[in-house]
This record gives structure tokens, sequence and C-alpha cells, in this order.
């Protein structure tokens, strides 16, 4: 057996003195000095991202002025009910192209006419524009002067026939058939091209070739540079209206591929919000751990009938003599063990 004088001494309070508790909280005092210690730091932080965002995304470009291509507001409006109205011919001096078109034939570019689908009197000088662009040579096309939407839109008479260049992200490129034609051309490609700097009405490009690994199709939004001729503010028919828009026959545009966005995921710029987003967690989650620490633990409330449930009242007279009954009950020993008797 283990002696009892081995067991490790235990400290015991003397003089009904208690051991000091330690403290597990802070002080208000010292929570508001953590607070002004901490929050300098945070508020320049967040600063700090709102620059980085900002010199991240650059604001874009304003939007430049939009023009009405709606085709009631370019010729008026439309005749009611059996209204009839006669156009009166159009004065061949201000129709007659400049010197400088190369096209098609000045009598043939005479007989155009804007803001209407394509006509019969059009098909002449469209196969001629393509006769022409299919025998041009790089050195041909290299005069061509860049031109802005609101040029074309607003002066198809003194371009119609004429070499332009123009430069803007090419959409909706698609491959259409050819009517029977006297050139023998099957078919040419069709893309809308949104000019740079410019209104987002769209500027229709018919071309001869395609850009080798350029995409097409329906979804495409690629830059390109165009240099052709243009023929007429042609009509088209829209989502809302019937609308009219620039239309130039190219031989093929060129196409200027651009980089690869970066991975969005490994961009600085994605991960501002996450970070924001953590910085104000940490914060509120340290805010609420020192206001938790300042509280002392309550005691819960007993339900004092559960807890006396069982007691039942005993008075002194019976209590003393249950003690009593107790003193005077015979000791009974083991068999086998005698009592010795000391002398």
């Amino acid at each position: 057996m283990t002696d009892p004088t081995d067991a490790p001494a235990v400290d015991q309070p003397t003089g009904g003195s208690r051991r000091p508790r330690t403290r597990t909280h802070l002080t208000p005092l010292e929570q508001r000095r953590m607070l002004w210690r901490f929050l300098p730091w945070a508020v320049a932080v967040v600063l700090l991202l709102n620059v980085l965002e900002r010199s991240w995304h650059k604001a874009p470009p304003a939007p430049a002025p939009q023009v009405e291509t709606a085709l009631d507001i370019v010729r008026g409006p439309r005749p009611a009910g059996t209204e009839v109205i006669v156009e009166a011919p159009v004065d061949e001096v201000a129709t007659r192209p400049s010197l400088s078109a190369r096209s098609a034939a000045d009598d043939v570019l005479s007989r155009v006419r804007d803001d209407t689908f394509f006509r019969e009197a059009d098909m002449e000088a469209w196969v001629q524009t393509w006769r022409t662009l299919s025998h041009a040579t790089a050195d041909d096309l290299a005069s061509a002067p860049p031109v802005s939407f609101g040029e074309l839109f607003g002066q198809p008479r003194s371009f119609r026939g004429r070499l332009v260049s123009l430069r803007g992200t090419l959409h909706r490129v698609e491959y259409l058939a050819a009517p029977t034609n006297a050139v023998g051309l099957e078919g040419y490609w069709q893309g809308w091209l949104e000019p740079t700097d410019g209104p987002s009405s769209p500027i229709i490009i018919q071309f001869l070739e395609s850009p080798e690994g350029m995409p097409t199709g329906l979804r495409v939004h690629e830059a390109v540079d165009v240099v052709g001729y243009f023929l007429k503010r042609h009509a088209y028919q829209a989502t809302d209206t019937v609308r009219v828009a620039p239309l130039v026959m190219a031989k093929r545009p060129l196409w200027r591929p651009t980089p690869r966005a970066p991975d969005a995921a490994r961009s600085p710029a994605a991960w501002l919000p996450a970070l924001f987003a953590v910085m104000m967690g940490l914060g509120v989650a340290a805010l609420w751990l020192v206001q938790r620490s300042g509280r002392r633990p309550g005691r819960h409330p007993v339900d004092v009938d559960a807890a006396l449930a069982g007691y039942e009242p005993v008075t002194i007279g019976e209590a003393l003599r249950r003690m009593a009954m107790a003193d005077d009950a015979p000791t009974t020993e083991p068999v086998g063990v005698t009592s010795e008797t000391q002398p």
C-alpha cells in the first residue's frame, strides 16, 4: 500500500482567502485602444484596394453620339392606306460619282438608289464592283482614305463607288449564296462592322474572302480593318423597324487578332472583392471575440420546484430520534472473527 505521507501535498487556502482569478476579458478602455490601434490600418488597406481596382479596371470611354438609322426618320413617314408616293427623278449631276470612283462605270453607279432594299437596278453596279475587287492588287487598295460612319451615312452620293477605309469590330459573319450573275460568283461573306470611335449603328461589310483563321458565325467579335468600295445606304429589316446602314464591299478584311485575355481567376482585380470580404469578416470576428471575452458567464436559472420534487421535510425531533436509534443498534461481527480484549 502507498504511504499516505507520500501523497502530493495540496495547497489549501489559508485564512479563508481565495486565490485571485485570472482576468479573461479586456476592459472597455483596452477595447477602445485596440480598436483605434487597428482601425487606421484597416482603412488604409481598404483605400489601397480601391486604388488598385481603379487602376486595373480603366473607365470605359464616353459613348459616341448615336445616329438615328430608322428608315422613317431618314426618308419621312410611310404612305398611309392607299396613298402612293411618286419619287421624282434624281438629278443626274447630283448623283454623278467623283472622278476617283473605280468600282463601276459612272452610268451604272448613277442608277443605284439609297434607302432601299436590293433592287434590280443595283445589280449591275454590285456585279461590277465584285469584278473590280477580284482583280484589285494591294497597291490598288493602299490609297483608301479613312472615313467615319457619319460621313458614309450622311453623304452617300459623294462616296458612292469610292474606295474607303474602316476600322472596327466585326459581328455576325456568315456566308451567303449569290444570285445568278455574269462573273460566276457563287457566294460571298457578310458581316456587320461596329466602327471604332463611332456610334453603335453598324456598317454592312460584304467581302469575297475570309481571313485565314478568323472565326465566323453569328457570335463573333473580331477586330478588323476594312478597305473597300462604298455602294449605297442599304435598307434592312431590324428587330424593331426597317433601318438603313452603309454598305461597303471589300476583297478581304485585315484581321487583327486580339491577345487572349488573362485568366480571370489569376488577375489581381478578381481577388480584390474576395480579399476585402475576408478582411471584413476577420474584423467582425475579432470584434465579436473582444465583446464576448468581456462578458462573465452567468448562472443558469434553477427550477426550484423540480429540485425539491423528492424532498420530505424532517423535524428536529425526528432527526434526533433517528440518530439515537442508529447509536443503539447492535453491531454484528463476521463469523470467525473474535474480538480481542485489551488489558
